[in-house]
């Protein structure tokens, strides 16, 4: 009878694990990361009775977490894909908008109007009314060319922010990682289960998979291991590897700024390795930071030089619209009472292409006086209208260094570039999101929670456990009976 009451004891402990891990399961079965468990049992050790051997029962063996790792690998690798390319075709989008070439007057259609104010001023050099429409536009020019650098100096200064916000969580989610790897090893070497504990560690993986491209494993001492692909080691067991962010100068940062925030790692602060990471999302920005906003920012610049100088070395020619002096050799005077009458820039000039888009601006004596606006190449010539004319063919004109281009094709092919870069993110995009679902999918149907599976365990679990209980109480009463025949 004490066998008997001893396997259906061994049946009613199993049903009852079998039961609760079911319930945690139903329980988590909206919980992001969880891997459905199941009880492992096996047949108890036989024993020999009388020359026979005779079963005793079941034994639970453990909890065995539903995983494959081959597949959270997959997952991790598409998680970082899937950043990437989200994260690259939001940034992309906000440099687009900033060019309003489509829904607004955008500086295409501004330099166009200086342009076209200065053929107005051709047709009537005398005019100060044209004269002060041409100064209004080249204010709106040098105002757009501020607002466009302004602008991407801006979104690279938000970049650095987000990037020091994702070390900041980066190095959370490493510390994170490191105090799970002591709780594993801990429990696991007191024969305890630690699928809850892996589980926690599996999402935080896959939380540092959004920032870059990761890898995992276990090394021959039992560690477990996270490496950043071009980076290095970053957690060894219970140790763990810090980034950190400097501010570099203009001359040592990766996006030619001053200012700019650079990823290093926490004990060795001298090596940079802001262009290491791979994939995820601070790769992403990063790459947009360092390769896109700059070769915008040192387009931009570049456009600007041009326009400067040509305009500058044209106007530099022109005479003041007023009487000028003529000296007793024949020439005119050089400058007057009210300043010089010839030489005069239009733009302040400026030797250095870097920083010319933000620092371009309408020369002093163009701003003090109409009068200084050069329409003519011959003093004391009311009709003399050929500088005019000349600063106005400079819109149709090869850029000095661009063989095939103008200064107008050269920004169009700027924000033309801009604009394919972010159409492909967005098809990028849309792709890495699908095989992250189709990832996503597959991990679910081998480790996610069925309702219904589970359901139909509960019930057949319920069913073993009230099965269990009966041979148990059959076992009582053939146990009284054999107590009342000796009665």
């Amino acid at each position: 009878m004490a066998d008997l009451l001893g396997i259906g004891k061994s049946g009613l402990f199993a049903s009852k694990k079998a039961l609760e891990v079911t319930g945690h399961n139903l329980s988590n079965v909206n919980t992001e990361g969880y891997s459905r468990q199941r009880v492992m049992q096996s047949t108890a050790i036989p024993i020999s009775t009388g020359g026979f051997i005779q079963g005793t029962g079941v034994k639970v063996d453990g909890i065995n977490r539903m995983n494959d790792e081959f597949i959270d690998k997959r997952l991790n690798s598409a998680l970082s894909s899937s950043k990437f390319y989200e994260s690259r075709s939001e940034h992309l989008d906000q440099i687009e908008s900033i060019f309003n070439e489509v829904d607004s007057e955008g500086l295409n259609q501004i330099l166009n109007k200086f342009f076209n104010s200065f053929r107005e001023l051709a047709n009537q050099p005398e005019n100060e009314t044209i004269r002060s429409v041409v100064r209004d536009n080249a204010g709106l020019v040098v105002k757009d060319f501020h607002r466009i650098r302004d602008t991407l100096d801006l979104q690279a200064g938000n970049i650095d922010r987000k990037i020091t916000s994702s070390v900041s969580d980066v190095n959370q989610i490493l510390h994170n990682i490191a105090n799970l790897n002591g709780k594993i090893a801990t429990i696991e070497a007191q024969q305890g289960e630690s699928g809850d504990l892996r589980d926690q560690r599996d999402l935080a993986i896959k939380n540092l998979s959004e920032h870059f491209k990761v890898h995992t494993y276990t090394d021959n001492k039992g560690r477990f291991v996270i490496t950043a692909q071009g980076i290095g080691t970053l957690v060894t067991g219970l140790h763990t590897q810090d980034l950190a962010v400097v501010s570099k100068n203009k001359n040592n940062s990766t996006n030619n700024m001053n200012g700019s925030v650079e990823v290093v790692l926490k004990d060795r602060p001298s090596q940079s390795v802001t262009n290491s990471f791979q994939a995820g999302s601070l790769a992403s920005v990063i790459k947009v930071r360092n390769e896109d906003l700059r070769k915008l920012q040192e387009d931009m610049d570049g456009i600007a030089f041009q326009f400067t100088n040509s305009v500058n070395s044209i106007h530099r020619q022109g005479f003041v619209n007023r009487p000028i002096a003529i000296g007793t050799d024949g020439t005119p005077v050089v400058a007057d009472k009210k300043g010089l009458t010839t030489g005069l820039d239009f733009f302040t000039s400026t030797l250095d292409k870097s920083g010319a888009a933000g620092s371009i601006d309408l020369s002093d004596s163009v701003k003090e006086d109409l009068s200084n606006i050069a329409a003519a190449l011959s003093p004391n010539a009311p009709g003399d209208n050929r500088v005019a004319i000349a600063i106005s063919k400079i819109q149709h004109e090869r850029i000095e260094g661009e063989e095939s281009v103008t200064l107008e094709e050269k920004y169009l092919q700027t924000i033309g570039s801009i604009g394919l870069e972010t159409g492909k993110a967005r098809l990028d995009a849309e792709q890495a999101n699908g095989i992250l679902a189709q990832t996503n999918g597959i991990r679910e149907r081998l480790t996610g929670v069925s309702i219904d599976e589970e359901t139909a365990n509960m019930v057949r679990f319920q069913h073993a456990y009230e099965a269990s209980a009966k041979m148990m109480q059959a076992a009582d009463e053939m146990f009284k009976t054999i107590l009342e025949l000796k009665r």
